[in-house]
Formats: C-alpha cells, structure tokens, sequence
C-alpha cells in the first residue's frame, strides 16, 4: 500500500514526469489518500483554477480515502512534536500523512522534503 500525498497528485495532475511515476503507481499499487491531502488540494484548486469536483472524483475512484482514528490522533501531536524539532517546515498536515503510513503500515508517494529522512518515503524527484 501507498499513500499519495499532495505534492504528488499535484504532479499527476500537472502531467509532469514526476505526475508519470504516480501514475505507475495508481495502476498497480492499492493507494490510500489521507482526507487532509484532499483539503489541500482544494485550497490549491481554488489558487490554480482546477476543476477539483473532477479531480475528487477521480481521485476516489483511484484511491482509499481515510481520515483518523482516536488512537493517531493521540500519536499524531508525538510525531508532530517529535519531527518540528527536526524540521522548522514540518507542518501537522506533515504529520497527519506520516502518521496515517503508520497507521496503515504504507509508504509515502511524494517529493516533499519534509519526508526526506522518513523511511516511510518514496520519492518520485
């Protein structure tokens, strides 16, 4: 399993060389979404002027969409905390994707920097 984060469907749906390495993986991994990728795809949608009712739709089509359970709630603020002391960019939408591979014992399909030293991650730069 693989969970697509945000930077990775903006580059699918820019139709990058980067977006062609997501593809690979949505015709022939089960991939996840967490529910915040999709909020911050929205917010970008508005920004670049997507038609994101049609992105959403394929994204479900394509993609497990999941949000979070009481116990990663709980784990979430660690990793937040934990990795923040690491990283001055690390974000809690950082943290809700990290601890949502965790959870679901997945890898990550991004370009973000943010993963670089999380095992969890693949990169697609």
């Amino acid at each position: 399993m693989i969970i697509i984060d945000t930077y990775a469907w903006i580059e699918y749906f820019k139709g990058s060389e980067q977006g062609k390495i997501v593809e690979k993986y949505l015709n022939e991994e089960k991939t996840i979404t967490p529910s915040v990728v999709l909020i911050e795809l929205s917010c970008k949608s508005i920004k670049e002027g997507w038609d994101f009712e049609e992105y959403l739709k394929f994204i479900k089509s394509k993609s497990l969409i999941i949000g979070m359970d009481d116990e990663s709630i709980i784990k979430c603020g660690q990793i937040y905390f934990n990795e923040k002391k690491k990283k001055s960019g690390f974000g809690l939408v950082d943290a809700i994707i990290l601890t949502s591979a965790i959870r679901m014992n997945a890898k990550i399909l991004t370009g973000d920097e943010h993963f670089r030293d999380v095992k969890e991650a693949v990169f697609i730069k």
